[in-house]
């Protein structure tokens, strides 16, 4: 394993490399771990590992993985302003990867045959990835930025604002292209602007930030600060937008609110989008014979069986709607939506088609409950 200090910076290639993953054994450690101003994250990160010894098989045969862990958080993470850190590791396979995030995220360490990425892919949803472009007299320079995090791609000296633009927006689109950017940011004059943007493709004139004030000589300091400021005030626009749409969809028969109807809804695939408050959790149950999720009933509405606990049943919820391709939206600054049950699923079908085939089935386990002892009509004697 390379001793070199891995990147914190997100690109699409290792978080794809890592999705697609995986080990023959459960060797995989995955670690989730907050970063405080204080510096109590390497105790958390202690004490995460005291309780993973003691109640994973595995983790006595993950011993490196937890010590170079434990070294790298100790001795090579600098947070600064960054709020926790994702890091992966299998010393089997000489696999070491860690990434910063701007955002805090829940205490986790977990052992398994392949890198637990939801914490991360939550959180990246929210997040877009530029390609910013600055351009001046002396030259140009290409950055990407993710996640608040930067990384310099290309710097080309030379004059760029003349004969040479066109070959500078052609490289654009690559990059732009191969490093799967949502948003191109220009750094130029208002006078390059206008020669530049026709050149574009038509697509990424859609995708254009113009920001004048940041050219070459600027530090990567300021460019994402000025990005995070920009992502900032979009991501609220779109949280007000789609929780006040979801309010209406509530009110007209849409959508519905709370664990309980949600869990209905989407287990019966009559969900488009689910939005749950960032952070929340709650525990519920899970029927072991047939996955059915529940937040209370400790036998299955459905097959009847015994049902288990769920420590984070939001968590497995929108652990299921990713899977089958629904959009899962974390509100992080929703005050109206906590006063409806934290949790909301717009529906694909109207409202009152949500809940009949789970009404029936409770209803026809009341009608034909039997007392201790006397068989059940339900099955043959």
């Amino acid at each position: 394993m390379s001793d070199d200090l891995p990147s914190l910076f997100l690109s699409a290639d290792k978080i794809e490399a890592l999705a697609a993953w995986k080990s023959s054994e459960h060797n995989v450690v995955s670690l989730h771990l907050p970063a405080d101003a204080s510096g109590a994250y390497p105790a958390t990160l202690d004490r995460l590992i005291r309780e993973t010894l003691a109640s994973d098989p595995a983790a006595a045969a993950a011993k490196r993985d937890l010590e170079h862990l434990a070294a790298f958080v100790r001795g090579r993470f600098i947070p600064g302003s960054r709020r926790a850190l994702s890091a992966y590791s299998c010393a089997k396979y000489g696999i070491f990867e860690a990434f910063a995030t701007p955002e805090p995220l829940n205490a986790s360490l977990t052992i398994s045959d392949r890198p637990y990425l939801r914490p991360l892919n939550d959180l990246r949803a929210r997040y877009y990835r530029f390609l910013s472009l600055q351009v001046d007299a002396r030259g140009a320079l290409f950055t990407e930025i993710h996640l608040g995090e930067s990384v310099a791609l290309e710097s080309l000296p030379g004059d760029y604002r003349g004969d040479g633009l066109p070959g500078l927006v052609r490289r654009a689109d690559a990059l732009y292209r191969s490093r799967r950017a949502d948003r191109l940011v220009l750094g130029v004059e208002p006078e390059l602007l206008e020669a530049l943007e026709p050149l574009l493709e038509p697509d990424l004139q859609n995708r254009l930030i113009h920001e004048s004030l940041l050219g070459p000589d600027r530090p990567v300091e300021a460019l994402v600060e000025r990005v995070r400021h920009n992502e900032l005030e979009a991501q609220a626009v779109r949280e007000n937008v789609l929780v006040s749409r979801f309010l209406e969809e509530l009110r007209a028969g849409g959508a519905v609110a709370g664990l309980d109807r949600v869990a209905d809804a989407l287990q019966q695939g009559c969900v488009k989008r689910v939005l749950v408050r960032d952070g929340w959790s709650k525990m519920g149950r899970c029927c072991p014979a047939c996955g059915r999720l529940s937040v209370d009933h400790r036998s299955c509405p459905f097959c009847f069986r015994p049902t288990d606990a769920v420590l984070d049943l939001v968590a497995e919820l929108c652990d299921r709607a990713a899977a089958v391709g629904i959009e899962v939206f974390r509100v992080v600054r929703g005050e109206r939506f906590d006063g409806i049950g934290r949790i909301g699923a717009e529906l694909a079908v109207p409202g009152p088609a949500v809940r009949p085939a789970v009404q029936a089935t409770r209803s026809l386990r009341g009608r034909f409950a039997m007392k201790r002892g006397q068989p059940s009509p339900l099955r043959p004697r």
